[in-house]
């Protein structure tokens, strides 16, 4: 009988890790708050995948004047932990955390960023990461970086989002966001 559970053991543990990738988006999407946040486009064609945007929010351009100056020092000092935008390997991660208030036009936008997690409100947490020279960058994570779009609907997207008329509808909680729809508001 003991062999049996080895054998039972061995098989549900790969088949358990590979279940905890999906269920952090079915955790936010489930219980998520619904915001929105002002997109940036880079580009929106993929030859295997067909359309799809790959999106910059305005949110990741870090604003070190929204941290406290305790927490300044302290990113100050973790600085150089911080690893490049294109190589995400080597240093462990650095988070920030950017608590969210609704604005002009029900556009949510950081009021706060901190080190430690906000007790209360809606916040994003993002990686601290170094963009050109000095300059810091946060990545806000694999779900918010494309969205697939049906054939020949990406270059109206990206055109929308050059005139800054493009906003992606997202789903955070506890921090984690993911995208659910992308809108061009009248």
């Amino acid at each position: 009988m003991k062999r049996f559970h080895k054998y039972l053991l061995a098989m549900l543990l790969p088949l358990t890790v590979l279940m905890v990738r999906p269920l952090t988006p079915a955790a936010v999407l489930l219980f998520g708050q619904e915001v929105r946040l002002s997109t940036e486009p880079v580009d929106p064609r993929d030859l295997f995948r067909g359309d799809y945007v790959t999106l910059r929010f305005s949110i990741e351009q870090f604003d070190e004047r929204l941290l406290s100056d305790e927490d300044y020092l302290r990113l100050a000092a973790l600085s150089g932990r911080l690893t490049r935008a294109e190589n995400t390997f080597g240093a462990p991660p650095v988070y920030v955390y950017a608590t969210l208030e609704p604005g002009e036009g029900g556009i949510w936008s950081p009021v706060r960023m901190s080190l430690s997690p906000p007790g209360a409100g809606v916040y994003l947490r993002a990686q601290a990461m170094r963009a050109a020279g000095r300059a810091i960058r946060l990545d806000l994570g694999d779900y918010l970086r494309r969205w697939y779009v049906r054939e020949n609907t990406g270059r109206e997207l990206e055109d929308a989002a050059r005139k800054g008329n493009l906003v992606g509808v997202v789903k955070v909680w506890r921090g984690r966001p993911v995208l659910t729809s992308l809108e061009v508001p009248e």
